[in-house]
């Protein structure tokens, strides 16, 4: 019941942090939500056409994966990738390592939303990019995550700009998820205003 609230909550942080580092980003952003929504709220109906919004998500959880360690457990003596693994190992594998490999990520450590244009995502190799898990063990809620973020970005974006307020303040706090170290300190601004 509480797993899905909080790494929600954390993705939205980041994306809110990178938008605001990327004013160029925020402005491609309005400008779709203008002309998708035209000043009403956004609904389930709209997902399809919030395609810019839905790749700021994406790209925001490749950078800021809310689970950026897995961990599992090695059930059997296995190999992988030249490694004799026993059974009974725990092993960890990591979105944030893996979603910054340069073999898989052209300009890894850069905020790129439009990297996800066309159908990017597919032409990955499995478990390139892998935020909410993968196999028989993948988030049964990525879907309604990946619905959730996209509508309520929609929802504070159409109507507000976010400025972060002190960069060298933000720092990442690793525990069981990936979250801003002292929270993120933003103003909202009403969309138009200065």
């Amino acid at each position: 019941l509480l797993a899905g609230h909080e790494t929600t909550a954390i993705a939205l942080s980041w994306t809110c942090y990178l938008l605001s580092k990327h004013p160029q980003v925020a402005q491609h952003l309005h400008q779709e939500l203008d002309d998708v929504l035209r000043g009403r709220p956004p609904a389930v109906g709209d997902l399809p056409r919030l395609r810019f919004t839905e790749m700021i998500v994406t790209e925001a959880l490749r950078l800021y994966p809310p689970a950026y360690a897995l961990g599992r457990e090695a059930v059997k003596d296995c190999q992988i990738a030249g490694y004799e693994v026993p059974a009974g190992t725990s092993i960890f594998i990591s979105p944030w390592v893996v979603h910054r490999d340069a073999r898989w990520f052209d300009r890894p450590e850069e905020f790129l939303p439009e990297r996800w244009a066309g159908n990017a995502a597919q032409r990955l190799p499995r478990f390139a990019y892998f935020p909410f898990g993968g196999g028989p063990r993948i988030c049964i809620g990525n879907r309604f995550a990946m619905m959730e973020g996209v509508l309520l970005l929609a929802c504070i974006a159409r109507r507000f700009r976010l400025i972060l307020h002190d960069e060298k303040s933000v720092a990442l706090f690793a525990t069981i998820t990936l979250r801003p170290a002292n929270g993120l300190k933003m103003t909202l601004r009403r969309r138009g205003s200065v």
